[in-house]
């Protein structure tokens, strides 16, 4: 029986090569506030998502999906080549990223995010909160 045990357990093991790399980062969180000099906005109403699994991250609001890479060194995340809908298709077709004009207009305000390479400070991050800092702008998150 525990032959059987052990050769279950590992089969399951080696089954699931796709596990989760980033530690507590991975999973989705949802943005319940943005503090800016401005003063800090409740999200929570809005349902704004980040969605964090191996390398890649999903910003969601509603109907809106946004996608992009990422890389979380240290106390340091950084967001780049933000796409429309999917990372699957090549850098040529232009319709698909999201370019400078775009960010700049506001096209993903509901983030806090205005350049195609977000930089930020991990400030927390928990089983329960994230909370990401660049310049003049603090995201918080909660586990979801």
């Amino acid at each position: 029986m525990k032959k059987y045990f052990a050769l279950l357990t590992l089969c399951c093991l080696v089954a699931c090569d796709k596990t989760p790399i980033n530690g507590k980062l991975d999973g989705l969180w949802q943005l319940t506030a943005i503090q800016t000099p401005d003063g800090t906005r409740d999200t929570r109403a809005d349902r704004t998502y980040l969605s964090i699994a191996r390398h890649l991250s999903q910003w969601e609001q509603g109907a809106t999906c946004f996608y992009a890479h990422f890389v979380h060194e240290g106390d340091s995340i950084r967001f780049y080549d933000f796409a429309n809908q999917s990372l699957h298709r090549s850098k040529e077709d232009d319709d698909e990223w999201l370019t400078a004009s775009q960010m700049s207009d506001g096209i993903m305000d509901a983030w806090g995010i205005h350049t195609l390479d977000a930089r930020f400070r991990t400030r927390q991050l928990d089983s329960e909160a994230l909370v990401l800092e660049k310049a003049d702008t603090t995201l918080f998150f909660k586990k979801f």
